[in-house]
């Protein structure tokens, strides 16, 4: 984006500063902020956007987006809802735009498919993409506002925790195409059953160009269920002659990668890469679905995948002193994420750590989902460690029921670590995933400082 501030303030109905800075992109956190940046002091129930003000000024922020008038020196546009204003400026912003936006959406694999999705498109175009797992209902506004100039493409992944939570964001972001993973047991503490969390979903839908493509799951049935609710194109994939492309063929080489042959009506890929697991073989399969729908030819995915990597701490591989290897999957977790990590480490060579946090957001749900960990865990692993409150303890528990020896709780990451510490031999393997606010990225920063140490 590249914007004055004085268009912006038309935008919102406001009266121009005087000054007028140009505006290269939106910040919503002030640690992350650039120059060239309009900062927006969104509320929180932890900290005030606008306590961080002079802190964004200092990043580079040429201007603020506030609700009530600052003693500073950095131009203000005060409105009465600073994410109101954020959302209604992603939207004018959208509308202007040449580039085409792809969105993504599912209970999982979203941020993974972005980063596969964006690789892809970019080994034939000019693409721009949401940073991290900016998703919401102020990060995917923040990421329209800021991407940079002469972009063919913008890959969005679109978040939500409640219903009517897509039907806003798809109203901003307007999309060309839209790529769905899959339903799974997540946000269950807010809506009531999957059907309900597939309906959340399918608010989409409505929002997408009737001249775009609608790409679909068939693997997953209340996914495929969605084909009904786009009157335009919808292709399917990861049904074996059912559907455009699906895999054929999946060989896993440990920890050192896999191959992977996607096959449809295009023809056949062989795809040869270090990502290691089934699941981000399906990621892939999604992503390079869509790509192909896009205008990338499957005879170029072989070339341009072998070039991926999984996104922070989801999949990562991260070599410790000792020959200990920590997969880093720490970002996020769901029952069904939980159970593919742990097939992958069951078919690991050499002693197995699983380092399992609570799973949040599950509802009535919460105590079996992690009771069924514990007792897959069990066939997958030498030593658990959960982390967490009485969940975690339900899954050392069931894990001890089912038969491991070793299983132990940790009240925090930071316990977990030291745990790790005094428990970890030569050649292990040690499985890092969590739910993102038990915030087992620590424990695996603290393996690192350690091993560094």
């Amino acid at each position: 984006m590249r914007r004055t501030l004085d268009e912006l303030a038309g935008w919102l109905g406001l009266t121009a500063p005087a000054e007028n800075p140009e505006v290269l992109g939106v910040s919503i956190d002030s640690r992350s902020t650039r120059a060239g940046d309009l900062f927006v002091a969104l509320p929180g129930t932890r900290t005030d956007g606008h306590e961080h003000v002079a802190d964004a000024a200092a990043h580079g922020a040429v201007a603020a987006l506030v609700s009530r008038p600052l003693a500073h020196h950095l131009a203000q546009l005060v409105v009465p809802d600073t994410t109101a204003a954020l959302q209604r400026l992603a939207t004018s912003e959208r509308r202007r735009a040449d580039y085409r936006l792809v969105g993504i959406t599912g209970s999982i694999g979203k941020t993974t498919s972005k980063e596969f999705l964006a690789g892809l498109l970019a080994s034939r175009f000019r693409v721009g993409s949401t940073r991290g797992s900016r998703n919401s209902q102020a990060g995917l506004p923040a990421e329209l506002l800021s991407q940079p100039d002469g972009i063919e493409w913008m890959v969005a992944e679109l978040g939500m925790n409640h219903a009517g939570e897509l039907d806003r964001l798809g109203a901003i972001a307007r999309p060309d195409a839209l790529l769905y993973t899959v339903v799974a047991p997540v946000h269950l503490e807010f809506l009531p059953d999957l059907e309900a969390v597939a309906e959340a979903k399918a608010e989409l839908i409505p929002h997408l160009d009737r001249d775009g493509v609608l790409v679909l799951n068939a693997a997953d049935r209340r996914i495929d269920a969605l084909s009904g609710l786009f009157p335009g194109r919808v292709v399917r994939y990861g049904r074996p002659g059912a559907s455009a492309l699906w895999i054929e063929r999946f060989a896993s080489h440990g920890l050192l990668g896999a191959t992977v042959v996607l096959r449809g009506e295009g023809g056949e890929a062989e795809v040869s890469w270090d990502v290691v697991g089934r699941h981000q073989a399906d990621n892939l399969l999604g992503a390079a679905c869509c790509a192909t729908c896009l205008g990338l030819p499957l005879g170029a995915v072989p070339e341009a995948a072998a070039a991926l990597r999984p996104a922070a701490h989801r999949g990562e591989l991260v070599r410790l002193e000792g020959s200990i290897t920590v997969i880093d999957d720490s970002y996020n977790a769901s029952p069904v994420a939980v159970e593919r990590l742990l097939s992958l480490l069951a078919e690991t060579a050499g002693r197995r750590v699983a380092v399992l946090g609570e799973m949040y957001e599950l509802g009535e749900a919460t105590m079996a989902a992690h009771r069924e960990a514990g007792r897959l865990a069990a066939g997958a692993c030498d030593l658990l460690i959960a982390v967490g409150g009485l969940p975690a303890r339900e899954m050392v528990d069931a894990a001890r029921a089912a038969g491991l020896g070793e299983a132990r709780q940790a009240a925090s990451a930071e316990d977990a670590a030291v745990l790790l510490a005094s428990a970890l031999e030569p050649g292990d393997v040690v499985l890092v995933k969590g739910s993102r606010g038990v915030g087992l990225d620590r424990t695996v920063a603290a393996l690192t400082a350690g091993s560094a140490s």
